[in-house]
């Protein structure tokens, strides 16, 4: 056994490995998603795919018996994992507008398609490796204890890989650049595991280039030209919300963000509209709240109404410092500036102002859709004058209405039915939504000129609006609406499923038998494997689609989700290390003496049995502390309910692993695949359709009638089996 590593050096690198896998996994899903402006949907697909991917090479692992070629494969997957995620980056800018037509977005089959293959290496080798560990781990003298404790050492490495990106990486490395200390890690893991020949050369000569690399070139921007290669860049940056881009073409810049069009300057056109549509209709302007769009030239359009005073509120800072550096935008006294996310200044201020302007993108995620919910517009309204407006745009069509988008402008505007007296919608590229408790008038063009004061404006006015602003188009959208639709909420998005479904239906895909066999893949899996790893698949669903949940409460009760996904990530994994931590003491204690002098297990189905049964009761739980005391969850009570839903998942593993270990790797290799098929189908049916269909305390009873069901196979087979 001469070529075993010691003690150290496998621990090492397993946490080295969760390291990297974390941080892989927010970066390159990030990639994905800034270079074809993903969003929940492209998000929720491709973790789906990272997890399955993942839980197969970790069953792929368990074929490998031979001591030799386990050591050699960790050696060897250690330095590819190192690599492959820089590689990953690269790759995707570079054959962007070389596999896809530029300027077309892709559909979400050949992106999936595209995914798979750049992300199987990864996926295999680093699920792989936590097999090989244990089977390895195991060799040193742990036995079936060696399970449990690479569980702990890989959940010591995700909370690690955490706190690195989201307190320090994202504030100072980019996408790719972040990827260089999880690179040097595993190098280092690879080098402890004592290579030796021209191995250990290679590793010590790939260590030193890559300290080289990432000190004198500047790949990074070598590889965002390729992204706009008929575009000069002349700013870009990563900020916690995403990738901000600015370039220039002649007289024209334009701003990107997460890979989407903000807005290019000159934006005349769309600025006037979202603010002379709305403020005539007021007898006069004292006071304005504007949320985003200050810098594409809205802030000069609101000023032209000799306004008291105007706030003006940005999430990203990045886009501040952009507009100051790429434009040299100075703002006038008049104009205060917040650098807040836009809903909680909302529900904070205490100044009351005569019109709310929103000039943001449509709900097509659900941190958009928090601005378009009956909750907000409530608070939108307390915030308001009497009398006062709100105003925003929504995508549409001038001429024709889809079933689909008809839905989404029903929902919307129904919603704001439920707390404004009158809304009115002045149709065009972008409808314009307009409400108040006062009376509106769409004769655009009389309420300006009649307005007091001189407004210039260049394109609303009565000429040009004579052909867009029309009684046939008001009656045609309005005719288009649909009574009946529901409203948007909270904790039931419906105007963000409505706009999923418009997005989906742009690449004109059937994917029903692609999520048919998906789905009949996992059932198979489901029905094939015994109680106990149903329970370890059920327990992986459930806890992922948990941590899926508690994300989105935290991003509507306190904004951009980005700024506590750190700590709540970071809380679930100290929860995992806990429980498995628990597990393994519990497991290396395991042997009692019962009354008759006899040796007794305390870990038994029964402990299994337990967990079940706590899971189920905490997801109770947390719905009755949604339902009743959603003040009381602050930063610390949703770090406390990411860490039990990790403690409990964290102390079943091991222990499922001991009740079934046969070999570390054969173990091992099924239950790490049982649970990340598990959090897979979770994540993947949670974030895509349950939440947004049904709402989050639909999806929550889901999770306790699906536990429930395994506590009762599990209740049903000890009774068979005594």
């Amino acid at each position: 056994m001469t070529q075993n590593p010691g003690i150290f050096s496998v621990p090492f690198s397993v946490t080295a490995l969760g390291i990297s896998s974390v941080i892989t996994q927010i970066t390159v899903i990030r990639e994905f998603i800034n270079v074809f402006e993903g969003n929940e949907i492209v998000l929720g697909i491709l973790f789906s795919l990272w997890l399955l991917l993942t839980g197969l090479g970790a069953w792929l692992g368990k074929f490998v018996t031979s001591a030799r070629l386990q050591m050699g494969l960790l050696r060897v997957s250690l330095f590819f994992v190192a690599f492959l995620p820089v590689f990953h980056i690269i790759t995707i800018r570079l054959l962007r507008n070389e596999l896809f037509v530029r300027g077309e977005l892709p559909g979400i089959g050949p992106l999936l398609i595209w995914a798979a293959i750049l992300l199987i290496p990864y996926c295999l080798l680093s699920g792989g490796l936590l097999t090989l560990a244990c089977s390895i781990l195991s060799f040193n003298g742990s036995d079936e204890r060696s399970i449990g404790r690479i569980y702990f050492f890989d959940n010591i490495g995700d909370i690690l890989g955490g706190v690195f990106f989201t307190f320090i990486l994202v504030h100072f490395c980019n996408n790719l650049t972040a990827l260089y200390l999880p690179a040097f890690l595993c190098l280092l893991g690879f080098l402890l595991l004592r290579p030796r020949g021209f191995s250990r050369i290679l590793g010590i000569f790939a260590l030193a280039s890559l300290l080289g690399i990432g000190w004198f070139v500047d790949i990074d921007d070598i590889s965002m030209r390729w992204l706009y290669p008929y575009q000069r860049i002349v700013d870009h940056r990563e900020s916690p919300y995403g990738r901000l881009v600015v370039t220039r073409d002649h007289e024209q810049i334009s701003f990107f963000e997460n890979g989407g069009h903000l807005f290019s300057i000159p934006n005349t056109f769309a600025n006037e509209e979202i603010v002379h549509y709305a403020l005539p209709q007021l007898p006069n302007v004292e006071s304005v709240l504007l949320i985003s769009g200050g810098i594409a030239g809205v802030v000069e359009e609101i000023l032209k109404y000799d306004i008291k005073h105007l706030d003006y509120v940005e999430l990203d800072p990045a886009i501040i410092s952009a507009g100051v550096k790429c434009l040299g935008l100075r703002f006038p006294p008049a104009v205060r500036l917040h650098q807040v996310d836009g809903r909680r200044f909302v529900q904070k201020t205490d100044k009351l102002y005569s019109a709310i302007i929103l000039d943001l993108p449509a709900p097509g995620s659900l941190q958009l859709n928090r601005f378009y919910t009956l909750e907000f517009f409530r608070e939108a309204e307390s915030a308001l004058l009497p009398g006062g407006i709100i105003c925003f745009g929504a995508p549409g069509a001038e001429n024709y209405i889809s079933d689909d988008q008809a839905l989404f402008l029903s929902t919307i505007k129904n919603t704001l039915g439920q707390v404004f007296k009158n809304v009115l919608i002045i149709p065009g590229e972008r409808n314009i939504f307009i409400a108040s408790d006062s009376p509106l008038s769409s004769d655009i063009a009389s309420l300006i000129s009649s307005f007091s004061g001189d407004i210039e404006t260049i394109y609303v006015n009565e000429k040009r609006l004579a052909g867009r602003v029309t009684p046939e188009r008001i009656a045609f959208i309005k005719d288009s609406l649909i009574d009946d639709a529901p409203v948007n909420r909270d904790l039931r998005p419906t105007a963000f499923f409505c706009r999923m479904r418009v997005w989906l239906n742009m690449f004109q895909e059937n994917y029903t038998m692609v999520l048919i066999v998906v789905l009949l893949f996992f059932i198979l899996y489901f029905f094939r494997v015994g109680i106990i790893r149903k329970a370890i698949f059920s327990t992986g669903f459930a806890a992922s689609s948990m941590e899926v949940v508690i994300l989105l409460c935290y991003q509507i009760l306190h904004g951009s989700v980005y700024t506590g996904i750190g700590f709540i990530i970071a809380s679930f994994m100290l929860g995992l290390a806990t429980g498995s931590f628990m597990a393994n003491r519990a497991i290396s204690k395991n042997h009692t003496i019962n009354h008759h002098g006899l040796p007794r297990e305390r870990i038994n189905r029964n402990f299994i049995l337990g967990i079940e049964t706590a899971i189920a009761v905490y997801v109770l739980l947390f719905m009755m502390i949604l339902f009743w005391g959603q003040a009381l969850l602050g930063n610390f009570v949703f770090a406390i309910l990411s860490i039990l839903i990790g403690v409990l998942a964290g102390l079943e593993f091991p222990v499922a692993g001991k009740i079934l270990f046969s070999s570390p790797g054969e173990t091992a290799g099924s239950l790490y695949a049982t649970d990340l098929l598990g959090a897979s189908l979770g994540v993947l049916l949670v974030s895509l359709f349950v939440v947004p269909l049904f709402g989050i305390y639909y999806t929550c009873t889901f999770l306790i009638v699906f536990k429930a069901l395994i506590i009762s196979g599990m209740l049903f087979q000890r009774r068979v089996v005594v």
